[in-house]
């Protein structure tokens, strides 16, 4: 099979911020009331658009409650500790990247981060020109567990979704990935594949250089 592009999540996948989040967003939402929300409850909360956030803490907190003062507060939060204490690139990311362009397959980002949020982090870790494409869930209808970004991707770059490799280390993401036809692949980061999700991956690796054997896998079917 001939691969049209990797297509990579950013938080937790390209850069190691997933686990910022996962420090604030129980620090915001104790700041805006709600102090029982846990770092376990931060794990569902990874690339989750705005209205399904909405919709899930809202069931819990009632109708008073607004994700969107959560969120800002959030921002703020992650912002200043990713400046405090610094962003870094997740393991086996420079040989991904490098195995991708030998081979000329494209590479491209779909982030639920905002495009001007992301673009600054990938140029912060010095990868703004490592990608073909940077597409944003900002940038579409419904954010991810959606397939719109990656639909929107895929779109971008004239690519068949099912010849495109998506890397991702959310179940979110998963689903987003897995729905828009791409062959999806998990990074685990704060979590590892559940039974739930297990079934949405062609396979899982340890880290970034471990996806290019799966690529080698993969064109040779």
């Amino acid at each position: 099979m001939k691969l049209d592009a990797v297509i990579f999540d950013m938080d937790g996948t390209i850069t190691d911020t997933e686990k910022f989040y996962n420090r604030t967003w129980p620090l915001a939402f104790a700041a805006c009331g709600y102090p029982d929300f846990t770092r376990e409850d931060a794990l569902m909360q990874r690339s989750l658009n705005h209205a399904d956030a909405q919709k899930l803490w809202g069931s819990r907190y009632g109708e008073d409650f607004s994700f969107e003062t959560v969120h800002q507060y959030n921002t703020k939060l992650v912002l200043d500790l990713m400046e405090k204490e610094g962003i870094e690139t997740k393991p086996g990311l420079d040989q991904l990247l490098t195995y991708l362009k030998d081979h000329k397959i494209r590479a491209a980002v779909a982030t639920a981060t905002k495009l001007d949020r992301a673009l600054e982090r990938l140029k912060t870790v010095g990868l703004e020109n490592a990608f073909d494409t940077v597409i944003s869930a900002s940038m579409v209808k419904q954010g991810k567990p959606h397939p719109d970004v990656y639909l929107h991707v895929c779109k971008e770059l004239g690519a068949d979704p099912a010849h495109c490799l998506a890397l991702e280390d959310s179940p979110n993401g998963i689903r987003s990935a897995h729905d828009a036809g791409c062959i999806t692949v998990m990074i685990p980061d704060l979590t590892m594949p559940t039974p739930d999700i297990e079934p949405l991956l062609y396979d899982w690796a340890g880290d970034l250089s471990k996806v290019i054997p799966l690529i080698e896998r993969l064109q040779a079917e």
